[in-house]
């Protein structure tokens, strides 16, 4: 596209709906503009909402082109290029109302970007548009940073969202006075551009506000009174009308308790260990295979391929909590595969070290674990330890090897997919919670007012400030930084029972665990810990189990609808064979998982049934019996057919073999006549054809008796 050469008739510039526009924009939504834009001829709408709202994200290169051809078709009508470029912009907005997906968006953005460095406009007029095209685009790109504000919150990081909110106002005060140095034209689309750029500088200058007014709780010594007042005042004077506004009301009640809960006793973790838990499966290995092909070096080649240095794999070392009581079967074992330290970068630029490794079990249920320690962490540390191992944590920097990520589980899924292709198969995740975090805390303390800091008794743990970020599962989706402060009062379920001691804390929700045992030695915390992780690997297992069986199942299904008749007796019984084997084996390795002889104590038996319940796990059961048993009654379907089939095949043969005897007896009697005529001299004509009829008599009684028979 060379030009920005459109047309100025008035009428036709009119004749665009910009006011309407306008409402809409407000509650993103753009029909409007979609209705104009689409009375372009040559124009291909369908093209340009299919970079952000079809399935599958284009590459850069498609994007480029759509939007060439598109801009290059609407050039051709009045005020086209700047319609394109504002409906481009609305429905950016609009799908990020929607979705986390910002490098799809970002696609669309540079695109834009793009076709805007190719506009070359001709004539003062055509200068007038390009200056105003120029602000659109340049306005849009600020999306981009507003994104970054958005994932500096998934990262409840108030430094970093402050310093992007403030940089987004920035940019939008330049674009506004760009805007109203422009010559006096296109008052319509100028307004819909400037309410939106004075809305969207409000709103996150009113962000930057909260950012320091948390930024001042986060970093406070102790418990103490805290100025919130500014960030409150400027959040009650809400955006009306705009979607922005229902965004600020979140803002608004996780300031005001942070607020009314500011001089209260406060937990602080002094000493934890935090651990994510990825677990999967790997279909089509059993776990003894997986193990023995790891010890020999495969799966280590593969991870040093993927760019991770050197790991190293050696026999899993377990505490003997997993030794059978039944030596004639083998417990929980497998390999450990140490992998290069992590490297993280925050978005407050702290920086520090992780460690991390697989584990892969004979058991099947294998995960990968990466730990760090975690010391003198207030509220906020946690709740960003907490976050930072699940998809709900905003982007940071990790580096391991040569290679960089932006989420722990990004990592996961690289190093899991690795193994699985090493060992040609494919990975099962579990689908309800790819991860789960493990907070195991040796000593937390209170912090009050008055400066002092004690160690926390239980009570204390369940119900000072802080509570409600322990005892609540992580959420996906932030709403407002420290927005732990809103969840409800928790409901603490100690898994431990009568297994620990007094004062001592094991409590499980859908995707963390935590324990607290403030007077146990350091190995005893340790077992606990490898039963909390076992039990989180288990459910990719379950899940594999589950499709192996509703696969067969569906398999059989087929084959007994089809009544195939191209599939021998053989094959039928291979299949039902099979599935009994399949449905048998994964019976006793389910019966296994739970049996007393997995561990060494009755205790520890009771802890893990604590851990499997609360992990939700009988559910998975369930449904897992319930594809068994369809397994089964497909097996017995396919049993009863082959078996019909062979009862066929007998009777078939027993046929021949009758029809045979009965001709070796109709051949027994030929001999007789022949002897007789022999013995007695007799050719005459008349016995000739009475021997004939008598043996035609005698076959046909044969082929009567065995028809009889087979009724």
């Amino acid at each position: 596209m060379s030009s920005l050469a459109i047309p100025t008739v008035s009428g036709d510039r009119s004749a665009i709906p910009w006011s309407e526009i306008q409402t809409e924009w407000r509650d993103r939504e753009h029909r409007a503009a979609r209705q104009a834009i689409s009375e372009v001829e040559g124009l291909v709408i369908d093209d340009v909402d299919s970079l952000l709202f079809a399935t599958g994200s284009p590459s850069q290169k498609s994007a480029d082109d759509i939007l060439e051809k598109a801009f290059a078709a609407a050039a051709d009508a009045p005020d086209g290029e700047v319609l394109l470029a504002m409906y481009l912009y609305g429905r950016c907005l609009e799908k990020w109302e929607q979705t986390e997906d910002y490098a799809r968006i970002r696609i669309v953005l540079v695109a834009l970007k793009n076709i805007a460095g190719t506009l070359r406009p001709d004539g003062s007029s055509a200068n007038g548009r390009a200056q105003l095209f120029s602000v659109i685009v340049g306005q849009a790109q600020v999306m981009t940073n507003a994104m970054g504000v958005e994932d500096a919150l998934s990262c409840s990081c108030p430094v970093a969202m402050g310093t992007r909110a403030r940089d987004v106002v920035k940019r939008l005060d330049a674009l506004l006075e760009q805007e109203r140095a422009l010559d006096d034209d296109l008052h319509d689309l100028r307004e819909v551009l400037r309410n939106d750029a004075a809305t969207s500088r409000r709103y996150y200058d009113t962000i930057a506000a909260v950012a320091d007014a948390v930024c001042a709780f986060v970093t406070q010594e102790a418990p103490g009174p805290t100025d919130f007042d500014l960030a409150l005042n400027a959040l009650s004077i809400a955006l009306q009308g705009d979607v922005y506004e229902s965004e600020l009301r979140a803002h608004y009640a996780s300031l005001k308790a942070l607020r009314d809960c500011a001089e209260k006793p406060r937990l602080r973790i002094d000493d934890a260990e935090v651990v994510y838990v990825y677990p999967f499966a790997l279909k089509g290995v059993d776990g003894e295979e997986a193990v023995e092909r790891a010890l020999d070096g495969r799966v280590t080649e593969a991870l040093h391929k993927l760019g991770l240095g050197a790991p190293k794999a050696r026999k899993l070392e377990l505490n003997d909590l997993w030794e059978p009581r039944d030596a004639l079967e083998s417990g929980y074992s497998g390999v450990s595969i140490e992998l290069p330290r992590i490297a993280v970068t925050t978005t407050a630029l702290d920086e520090f070290e992780v460690d991390a490794e697989v584990r892969l079990s004979r058991l099947g249920n294998h995960h990968l674990r990466v730990r760090c320690r975690l010391q003198d962490a207030g509220v906020h540390e946690v709740n960003q330890a907490l976050r930072r191992g699940t998809h709900a944590m905003g982007e940071e920097t990790l580096r391991s090897g040569t290679r960089t990520w932006t989420k722990f589980p990004h990592y996961a899924y690289d190093v899991i997919r690795a193994i699985a292709a090493k060992l040609g198969e494919k990975q099962v995740g579990n689908l309800n919670a790819t991860s789960h975090v493990v907070l195991a805390a040796r000593s937390i303390s209170v912090q009050h007012r008055d400066g002092r800091t004690s160690p926390a008794k239980l009570a204390e743990v369940e119900e000072a400030v802080g509570a409600t970020l322990l005892f609540h599962p992580v959420r996906h989706l932030a709403t407002s930084l420290e927005e732990w402060i809103r969840y409800p009062r928790p409901s603490v379920k100690n898994l431990l029972g009568q297994q620990g001691y007094a004062g001592d804390l094991v409590a499980r929700t859908d995707n963390t665990t935590v324990t607290f045992m403030p007077a146990s030695p350091e190995w005893l915390v340790d077992e606990y810990e490898e039963m909390i992780e076992f039990v989180a690997s288990i459910p990719p297992l379950l899940t594999q189990w589950e499709d192996q069986a509703w696969s067969l199942a569906k398999e059989l299904d087929k084959i007994e609808q089809s009544h195939r008749q191209d599939i021998s007796i053989e094959s039928l019984r291979e299949k039902a064979t099979g599935a009994l084997v399949l449905e048998q084996d994964i019976r006793g390795q389910l019966a296994f998982l739970r049996s007393p002889a997995l561990c060494r104590t009755l205790a520890q038996r009771q802890f893990l049934d604590q851990l499997w319940k609360a992990a939700g796990l009988p559910a998975l059961e369930s449904e897992l019996e319930r594809r068994l048993t369809r397994l089964t009654e497909r097996q017995g379907r396919i049993a009863a057919l082959v078996r019909r089939e062979e009862q066929k095949h007998a009777e078939r043969f027993a046929d021949r073999i009758q029809i045979l005897l009965g001709l070796l007896a109709v051949a027994s009697l030929t001999g007789v006549a022949l002897w007789i005529n022999d013995a007695f001299d007799v050719h005459r004509g008349a016995w000739a054809w009475g021997e004939t009829a008598g043996l035609a008599g005698a076959g046909l009684f044969v082929v009567v008796v065995i028809a009889w028979a087979r009724r």
